[in-house]
């Protein structure tokens, strides 16, 4: 999701120096390490990693959060606070820190995109290759990063037809599903609806699998995931117009949605979240996560143009807060519970570790979460954050994209690897499987 806000973090070479500097000066003076709201934490390298105490529940004097609602701009008495956003990593539980991090954690921006929605990273493990959407006005082509190589490359590529603003994609069992969020019926190639369309990545050749919901317009799929049956759960909010990918006004609720490929059915599994956005499942399929971002308000009036509807309002009062469901047997939903509230804009794309932890991309940053939502870890960023993914054959680099930027982070944490699902369950399952081992072609649209 697009945010209207942008923030800087100062160089980290001078924030260390202040860093140390303060640090000094709480020995010089004997205040105790426990004085200062940012410490070292233990076994890991410091000031690039640092701990916050007791999560920073307690400030003292004056405080203030500031008008970029970002946790590291708060006006605070405690000097040691004013330095955290020049740390690559926040740690938040000490004692889970290390395992989350692993002993040398690093993250780094590896290109810039002239483009600021950058969005749904699926990592292709049959080629090593790294799938990346976005949310440009008329642009149709997706991005491509080649990780067989020390140095990754970065392509462009144009399915046959075109996908229109991939807002989401997850890669199963040779395909790259996707959620696209792009409407418009005279852009070359088109028409284009918001739905759910599927690729192969080796030819390039690419089908809808579902565009409507009983003739309405689905407004504008977001992201998805898929569970062990292969039914491809997505999220519908209604912003795709305020992105600018989309020329119809919304025309139904807000739901988040779930589709057979079997047999074609769309059906409605929840439609109480105001703003459903990031979703995905628990390893084991039993807990599914979705964001709601209604801390994004957008102009959903159909008579006014897609043009004067104007991009969202960012409104911090809105929710935006991630939400976990118990998933029963028969595939329906159940106990609905808040686990977490985002420190810093809104949650937006998510990812499950193997070890069950949940990842979201957030702000300036990605939050790591324990399956009940305890805040463990922050990689912060220099850029807004959209989508991330697990990619490598061990599914041990975390790439994250967002406003104009890609950056990978090697954390302790690796990805949970798709789960599989039998032939019946797969649309035109002979055809599918030639398309598999078919070798990729030489007329791929490549600029």
């Amino acid at each position: 999701m697009r945010s209207l806000m942008s923030h800087h973090r100062t160089a980290m070479n001078s924030g260390s120096t202040l860093l140390h500097i303060l640090v000094l000066l709480a020995q010089i003076t004997g205040l105790s390490t426990a004085s200062q709201l940012v410490n070292q934490c233990s076994h890991l390298q410091f000031p690039n990693v640092v701990c916050l105490d007791r999560y920073g529940s307690s400030m003292s004097g004056v405080f203030h959060r500031g008008p970029l609602d970002v946790y590291g701009s708060t006006t605070v008495a405690n000097q040691s606070f004013s330095v955290m956003m020049n740390a690559s990593f926040i740690v938040f539980d000490d004692s889970k820190g290390r395992a989350v991090l692993g002993s040398q954690p690093t993250v780094q921006n590896m290109f810039t995109i002239d483009n600021e929605g950058v969005e749904a990273p699926a990592y292709d493990p049959d080629t090593n290759q790294l799938w990346i959407g976005g949310l440009e006005t008329d642009d149709t082509s997706q991005y491509v990063v080649n990780l067989n190589q020390a140095n990754p490359k970065i392509e462009t590529r144009t399915l046959k037809p075109p996908i229109y603003a991939a807002n989401g994609m997850r890669y199963r069992n040779g395909r790259v599903w996707v959620s696209a969020a792009g409407g418009n019926d005279t852009l070359a190639g088109g028409p284009y609806h918001p739905g759910i369309y599927s690729f192969d990545p080796k030819t390039g050749e690419s089908r809808v699998e579902a565009n409507n919901y009983y003739g309405w317009f689905i407004n504008s799929a977001n992201d998805l995931d898929i569970d062990a049956s292969g039914r491809v759960w997505f999220t519908d909010p209604l912003y795709s117009r305020n992105a600018g990918v989309n020329v119809n006004a919304p025309v139904i609720q807000a739901s988040v949605y779930r589709y057979d490929p079997s047999s074609g059915e769309i059906r409605v599994v929840d439609d109480t979240l105001e703003f459903p956005n990031g979703i995905t499942f628990s390893p084991d399929g039993k807990t599914l996560y979705v964001s709601n971002t209604a801390a994004g308000v957008g102009n959903t009036d159909p008579n006014v143009s897609w043009q004067e509807a104007g991009p969202l309002t960012y409104v911090p009062i809105g929710k935006r807060t991630i939400y976990a469901f118990d998933v029963e047997s028969d595939g329906s939903l159940r106990n609905r519970r808040p686990i977490y509230t985002s420190m810093d804009y809104v949650p937006d794309g998510m990812r499950v570790a193997s070890n069950g932890y949940l990842l979201t991309a957030a702000g300036h940053g990605v939050d790591i979460l324990d399956p009940t939502g305890v805040h463990l870890a922050r990689i912060q960023l220099n850029f807004i954050a959209a989508n991330l993914e697990f990619a490598g054959p061990d599914r041990d680099e975390l790439w994250i994209v967002g406003h104009g930027q890609i950056a990978r982070a090697r954390i302790g944490l690796t990805g949970a690897k798709p789960r599989t699902y039998g032939a019946k369950h797969r649309r035109h399952s002979h055809a599918h499987m030639h398309a598999i081992h078919s070798p990729r072609p030489q007329e791929w649209d490549v600029v």
